[in-house]
């Protein structure tokens, strides 16, 4: 993939992109909320079954071979306390799901940036402006972009737009609400089928982000991969 173009703007995914989403604190969550119920039961059993139902809620939630076909939008804790309804009923163990889920959600608002995300962000912004499409609820959302010391020009959350990646609706939303034209738009996700394939799909040149080994830049056919924000700022300024 030939990059051609300086980008008028950068957009980034947000978890395991520019904000951490630290599993260990998924863990200690599930421990806590077996410790305060008296369940005899693993966290960690409890961890997996409820994740399995989550990485469902994930799969089926966009239908790209038929758009129409979506079902109904349903946010991350809407989504999540469906999830824990279906764990304790199989687990037979008594709890409210809503609160919950809404635990898992102040809880995801507690994830930290990475180290290299405030002071390149920043740098980055001098040259062009940045984004955020984010999978995310609100509530989640804001608090953590709020640590990054760093205006965001545009943020869209897949709450907001009713829509979740990689549905081509939500990138087209996100550029024609802010007035952009997409072959100047650089998306950066850590996800391929969620940021390559739907930033892609409308012309954004995708940049795959890969945080849990180091490797050179790689230009490759339909992306490019990176492994933190520092390489992306040195493609940026050596254009």
């Amino acid at each position: 993939m030939k990059i051609i173009n300086t980008p008028s703007i950068i957009i980034f995914d947000c978890f395991e992109t520019i904000v951490k989403n630290d599993r260990k604190s998924w863990i200690d969550l599930f421990k806590v909320f077996v410790k305060e119920n008296n369940w005899k039961i693993s966290p960690q059993i409890l961890w997996d079954t409820w994740k399995s139902e989550e990485v469902l809620f994930r799969k089926v939630r966009t239908n790209l071979e038929n758009l129409s076909l979506n079902p109904n939008f349903q946010t991350y804790e809407e989504a999540w306390a469906n999830c824990f309804n279906k764990v304790l009923f199989e687990l037979k163990l008594e709890g409210n799901p809503s609160v919950l889920a809404k635990r898992c959600i102040k809880n995801m608002g507690k994830n930290s940036p990475y180290m290299d995300s405030n002071e390149y962000l920043n740098k980055l912004s001098k040259h062009c402006k940045l984004g955020v499409i984010s999978n995310a609820d609100n509530d989640f959302l804001y608090p953590v972009l709020e640590k990054i010391e760093l205006k965001f020009d545009f943020i869209l959350s897949s709450e907001s737009a009713k829509l979740y990646k990689p549905d081509p609706r939500i990138f087209l939303n996100f550029i024609d609400e802010n007035n952009l034209d997409p072959e100047d738009c650089w998306y950066v996700g850590d996800k391929e089928y969620d940021d390559v394939l739907g930033s892609s799909s409308v012309g954004m040149k995708p940049f795959l982000i890969d945080r849990s080994v180091y490797n050179e830049i790689k230009e490759e056919k339909n992306m490019v991969r990176i492994s933190n924000l520092i390489q992306l700022y040195e493609i940026l300024i050596n254009k």
